[in-house]
Order: structure tokens, then C-alpha cells, then sequence
């Protein structure tokens, strides 16, 4: 994320994230990730030129964005209270230990579940 901003941004002296005009628009085989997911970077990009307003829901029509990821975008773009990210990996082997805990038991505060049993790990 740091070389994303530090190479698209532009103006050394105030880093800005870049819009997705800049990301739709720029080479990204800077960034070190998978091709796939440079694939996606770019293709969401697009997407969000012209659809900025939209339900995160619409994202898993893309290509290479699932459940977990518009879950993560809500829990830490939207700052939604109630994001349990029950399928993540970390968080279904950290679940072991409290059998009890699903997403209707972690309900209404699902993302605080999820970053508790993060810093379990």
C-alpha cells in the first residue's frame, strides 16, 4: 500500500491515496503481489470510475474479489460494526477455542470479534 502511494501520488511532499483514474490508468508491475491481483487492483479501479456510489455487494461481480474481501472493505473502509469475518483463516482457527462463537453469536459486534481473534494469533 505504502509503494501504491509513494509511486502514484506524485507530490513528494503530500502523499494522497490515488484516485482510481490514477490506479485504472497507471502501469502496476511496480507493485509486488501477484499478477491476478494486480489484474483485479486495475479492474476495481475501473470499476469505481463510474461507479463510486456503489453497494460493495455489486464488487463480487469483478474478477478476482470475493465474500472476504467486500467483508474487509466494510469492516475497515465503512467502519461497520458487524463484520465477522467467520471465513477467514486466521479467524476459523482462532474460533476453535470458543465453539460458541459463530456470526449470530458475535452479532452486533462482529468486527470486534474479528480483530480480537486477529490479535489472538
Amino acid at each position: 500500500l505504502n509503494l501504491l502511494v509513494k509511486t502514484l501520488s506524485g507530490d513528494a511532499d503530500k502523499r494522497f491515496f490515488p484516485t482510481p483514474d490514477a490506479i485504472a490508468n497507471a502501469d502496476v508491475s511496480f507493485l509486488r503481489m501477484p499478477q491476478s491481483r494486480k489484474e483485479t487492483l486495475v479492474r476495481f479501479a475501473q470499476f469505481m470510475q463510474s461507479n463510486a456510489e456503489t453497494d460493495p455487494q455489486q464488487w463480487l461481480a469483478l474478477k478476482g474479489i470475493g465474500p472476504w474481501t467486500v467483508s474487509y472493505a466494510q469492516l475497515r473502509g465503512q467502519s461497520q460494526p458487524d463484520c465477522f469475518l467467520d471465513k477467514d483463516l486466521v479467524v476459523k482457527k482462532a474460533m476453535q477455542r470458543y465453539p460458541s462463537l459463530n456470526t449470530h453469536t458475535a452479532a452486533p459486534w462482529g468486527s470486534y470479534a474479528t480483530f480480537h481473534l486477529w490479535n489472538q494469533s
